[in-house]
Order: C-alpha cells, then structure tokens, then sequence
C-alpha cells in the first residue's frame, strides 16, 4: 500500500509538471516584441524623398566700385595758385580744378613762338633766293650746281620749321597743363594739393568718381573658374542691407592673382540703386545655367557625403541602410541632391549604428 502511494504521488507530480510547461510555452509565444527588436520614431525624426532640382552655385565675395573713376596728376612741375574744388563736390567733364603756376612755361613758349616766326622767315628768303636763281638758271648767266645749293638751302628751312614748330606744340602743351581740369563728371572723393603747395611731375592731385554707374569687382578660387562665364546670373547681397540683388557677369580677368590665386571677374547691376555705395561689402552666388535634377533631401539625412555616402531610411516599416549617388550638394539651403532611392522612401535624419538594420520601426 505505501508503494501504491508513492507511485501515485510520482504520477501527480508528473502531470503537474507537464501542465505547468504547456502554461510556459504558451506565454512565451504570446509576449510583445521585445525593445532591442523595434525602434520608436516620432514623424519629425523622417523627411519624405521629393524630386526636384537644385540650381548649381559657387559662392563669391567683392565690393562694389565705380565704372568710371580717374585719377588726376600733373603733368609738369609748378607751384599750385588756384584749388577751386573741394571733397564732395561734383564736376561736369571739363571743369577746371586746380590753376598752376606758368610763367616759365608762358616765357617758354614764347620763345618757341619767336623761333618759329624766324625759321619761317628765313625759308620765305630761302624760297625767294630760290625763285631768282631758278630764273637766271634758264638764262643761262649761273650753273645749275648754284641752283641745286638753293634748293638744299630752302629744303633744310623747311626742316627747321617743323622742328620750331615741335617746340611751340611742347611749350604749348606744357602752359595748357597748368591749367587742370576734370576728364569725367563725377564726384571728387580726394584733394591732395593746396593753394601754395609745389607738385611733381606724376603726382596724384585728386580722385574722382562716377556714381551714376557701378559694378561689381569680386573673386572666386581659380578651381572654379570652369563655373565662371560672361553673362553669367549671380545673385547678391550688400554688407548691412538684407535685400537680395541680381547682377550679370560682364567681364573677366585672363590670369589669377599671384598672391591669393583668385580669379577676379566684374559684373553689372541689373538695378542701379543708391543702396549700392561705392566701396560696400558685397558676397553673394554665382547661379549655373545647368541645374541638376534628382532627389532632394536634408543634408543632415546624408552620411559619409565625401566618401562612400549613404542613409538611414525606413522602407516597409523597416530601418534600412542604403548607399547613394550624391549628384550636387547646396550647404547655404542644406540640401542635397541625391539618386539612389525609391518614392516612398522616408529617410532619417537620426544616425543609427549597424546593429539597428532591418529592426522594425514604430511610429505613434
């Protein structure tokens, strides 16, 4: 009977045991998915993939300058009368600016007058001696080597006129030179001579400049001078203004600076405005006419971009690592141009590891 029990108790526990497994099992199968197997996002964590092109730009800075600007220096050495302008004044083209000295350039000229009226005398008697001797040449009463000598005599006159009449042009030109005037209208920005002052041969009395007209005066690294053309579109904005302006590309240097390697190019305002000052800060985007068109994402979505690029992105309710062609990127839009990628895609603009490929993604 003990043994009868004993076999019975076994019998119970056993059953006991096997339903308690069965309970096990059961519960296993029916738990959630576990965190380390899904990955929550909210909506701001995704951008959609949408097509669409980005204009292809190369950053420049410059300032702004006047097209027509001039420098004014004398011309001879002379002690300065008269300054009539005064900085900031505005001149008509023409206009005198400064009166100098020029009573050795008057005596000079003078004398190259009164030379010039002796040597022109000298060749009429010249030519009257020739006359005659041509007469009695005829007659028979003098050789033709006496003719001949007259002449030379006269031709050598002439000579001489021209080279009297050279000095009356220099002296001429040297008593106009004292007399200095603008060669553009414009205003004056600088005056470096006094009334009383003596200047030199070359040296700068004023500057003037033309603000009805202006351009641009910028620079671009010379990698990208195969960005640059004439007639270009670029777009631009003033140092303290925020107002957006637009310009074309009217010229551009042949050859790259020695110092800095830079191209420089000019270009021209499609508005001339009086908030383009002469002299202001400018930098802005050369536009490119050959726009590119792909796939447009944030730039942050991008990873890798200089090297094997690729993102995160959810396909099919899983997070999925994808490489793709980078065909432009634009970093004052932060944008970029991407291929690679399918319409519904949804890329990340959270960076994740390798161990996170394929989980499944929740959104609430």
């Amino acid at each position: 009977l003990q043994t009868k029990t004993i076999a019975q108790t076994l019998m119970l526990c056993s059953v006991i045991g096997l339903v308690a497994c069965g309970e096990d099992k059961t519960t296993e199968e029916k738990a959630p998915i576990s965190s380390s197997n899904y990955i929550e996002l909210i909506k701001t964590d995704l951008s959609p993939v949408r097509l669409g092109t980005l204009n292809l730009s190369t950053p420049f800075t410059g300032n702004i300058q006047a097209v027509n600007q001039s420098s004014v220096q004398a011309q001879v050495s002379a002690t300065a009368m008269q300054v009539l302008v005064e900085v900031g004044q505005y001149v008509n083209k023409g206009q005198t600016l400064v009166r100098l000295n020029n009573q050795d350039n008057a005596a000079r000229l003078a004398q190259a007058q009164a030379n010039l009226a002796s040597a022109k005398a000298q060749a009429e008697l010249n030519r009257s001696v020739m006359q005659r001797k041509s007469n009695l040449l005829q007659q028979g009463f003098i050789s033709k080597l006496e003719y001949e000598q007259s002449q030379l005599e006269y031709r050598a006159q002439q000579e001489n006129i021209k080279a009297m009449q050279a000095n009356v042009d220099i002296a001429q030109k040297a008593a106009q030179d004292t007399t200095i005037t603008s060669p553009i209208s414009g205003y004056i920005t600088q005056r470096q001579v006094d009334a009383g002052q003596t200047v030199a041969i070359g040296q700068t009395l004023f500057e003037i400049v033309d603000s009805t007209r202006v351009e641009i005066k910028a620079s671009i690294p010379a990698s990208a001078q195969h960005t640059l053309s004439v007639g270009q579109k670029l777009n631009f904005n003033v140092q303290g203004n925020t107002e957006q302006f637009s310009a074309v590309v009217t010229r551009i240097s042949p050859v790259a600076n020695q110092i800095n390697r830079n191209i420089e190019f000019f270009a021209r305002p499609d508005v001339q405005n009086q908030q383009l000052s002469i002299g202001s800060f400018v930098d802005g985007q050369l536009i490119q006419s050959n726009a590119q068109s792909g796939q447009l994402i944030p730039l942050r979505a991008l990873q890798n971009p200089k090297n094997q690029p690729y993102v995160w992105l959810v396909r099919e309710q899983k997070l999925i690592k994808t490489p793709v062609e980078v065909l432009q990127i634009d970093e004052r839009q932060e944008l970029a141009l991407i291929s690679g990628l399918l319409p519904t895609d949804q890329v990340s603009l959270i960076k994740f590891t390798e161990k996170d490929v394929n989980k499944q993604v929740r959104l609430p």
